[in-house]
C-alpha cells in the first residue's frame, strides 16, 4: 500500500483532530453562553460569527500550507494590501464591487503562487520567502494607504454582516467553508497534499508530483488570505495598513487550537475553522469571568498548550491499554 493510500482516511475532515477541536469550541462557546446572559440571543450570535470568520478563513489558508510541512507568515501582509486596495477602490467605484474582489482574490492567489514557486522551483526556505513576502506586502499596503482611512459602500458591509432573516451570514459562510474544506481533504490532491508533510520522499517515490502540490496549496491559501481582507473590510468598513498584523499570531493559534499539525501530514483545516471559533471565544469567556487584562494573554496560551496536550495524552494511554506483542519468550536475561 502506497503512503497516498495508507492517509487517505486521515485527510477526512472528521477525524479525531476533528472531533477534538469540536469539543474544545463547545466547551469554550458553551461557558459564554452560561456566564453570559446577553450572548443567548441571535444578535450576539451574528457578531460572533462575523468576528470569527475573517480568522477562520485565513486559518484555513495556513492549514493547506502547513499540512505539505511548509510554513506561511505571508498571511498578515496580503490580508493588509487587501484590506487596504478594497478600502481605497470600492467607495469610488461602487458599480464595480464584484469585479474589485474578483482582482483582490486575482491577487492573493498570484501572491500564494510566487510563494509557492520560491518555495519549490527556487528550492528556498518556506519561512524565509514568506517572511520576506510579508515584509514587502505590509509595505506595499502603507505606500497604498499610508494611515487608517479609507471607506467601503454601506451595501458591501452589510452584505456579509447582516444576517439574512434569522441566519447569520458569516454562518452561511463558514459552512461553505467547512465543506469546501472536506470536498479538498477528500480529493486527489488533499490526499496528496497529506501524503507530502508526511513523507516528501515516499510521497515522491509514490508518483506524487510533489512540487506541484505545494504550489498548489501556497497559490490557495494566498487567494483564501485576500478573502479573508475582503471579509475584514466589510467588518471595519475602512482600511487599514497593518489590519492584517493581528493575524500573523492567531492565525497559528486558531491551527494549534484546531490540533493542526506544525510537522505536515495531519490535521484538519476543518478542525481550524473551530479552533478559530474558540479563539473568539476565550477573550469573551475570559472578560465575562472579570479577568484582568493582564492575565488574558497567559490564560489563551495556557488553553492552547492543553488543547496540543490532549492527542498526546490519549495517544499514550491507548497505547498503554495495548497487549505487548514484542516481548519475546524463553529468551535468556
Amino acid at each position: 500500500m502506497s503512503i497516498v493510500e495508507s492517509l487517505t482516511r486521515r485527510s477526512i475532515g472528521t477525524n479525531r483532530e476533528t472531533r477534538i477541536a469540536l469539543i474544545v469550541f463547545v466547551a469554550c462557546y458553551g461557558a459564554v453562553l452560561f456566564v453570559t446572559p446577553y450572548e443567548r440571543n441571535s444578535y450576539a450570535f451574528n457578531n460572533f460569527a462575523v468576528l470569527m470568520t475573517p480568522l477562520a478563513i485565513a486559518a484555513v489558508g495556513t492549514t493547506l500550507v502547513l499540512i505539505t510541512g511548509g510554513f506561511d507568515l505571508s498571511v498578515a501582509g496580503t490580508i493588509s494590501l487587501s484590506n487596504v486596495i478594497a478600502a481605497t477602490t470600492m467607495a469610488k467605484h461602487p458599480d464595480a464591487i464584484p469585479l474589485i474582489m474578483l482582482i483582490v482574490i486575482a491577487l492573493g492567489l498570484l501572491i500564494g503562487l510566487v510563494n509557492g514557486l520560491l518555495v519549490v522551483r527556487a528550492g528556498l526556505q518556506s519561512l524565509a520567502v514568506t517572511l520576506g513576502t510579508f515584509i514587502i506586502l505590509t509595505g506595499i499596503a502603507l505606500v497604498v494607504l499610508p494611515a487608517p482611512g479609507g471607506e467601503v459602500p454601506e451595501f458591501f458591509a452589510l452584505a456579509l454582516t447582516d444576517p439574512l432573516g434569522p441566519v447569520p451570514i458569516a454562518l452561511i459562510v463558514l459552512l461553505l467553508l467547512a465543506g469546501a474544506c472536506w470536498a479538498f481533504s477528500t480529493s486527489p490532491i488533499g490526499v496528496a497534499a497529506y501524503a507530502v508533510g508526511a513523507d516528501r520522499q515516499a510521497a515522491l517515490m509514490s508518483g506524487v508530483r510533489v512540487g506541484m502540490v505545494e504550489i498548489v496549496c501556497y497559490t490557495l491559501a494566498g487567494g483564501l488570505y485576500a478573502a479573508a481582507g475582503l471579509y475584514l473590510t466589510a467588518i471595519t468598513a475602512s482600511g487599514d495598513p497593518n489590519a492584517g498584523r493581528p493575524f500573523l499570531l492567531t492565525c497559528f493559534a486558531a491551527m494549534a487550537l484546531g490540533l493542526v499539525g506544525f510537522r505536515g501530514g495531519s490535521g484538519s483545516a476543518v478542525a481550524a475553522i473551530l479552533g478559530a471559533g474558540s479563539l473568539v471565544a476565550l477573550p469573551k469567556l475570559l472578560f465575562a469571568a472579570g479577568v484582568e487584562d493582564f492575565w488574558s494573554g497567559a490564560l489563551q496560551g495556557s488553553v492552547i498548550l492543553i488543547a496540543l496536550a490532549i492527542p498526546v495524552i490519549t495517544m499514550r494511554l491507548a497505547a498503554s491499554r495495548r497487549p505487548r506483542t514484542d516481548v519475546q519468550e524463553g529468551v535468556p536475561a
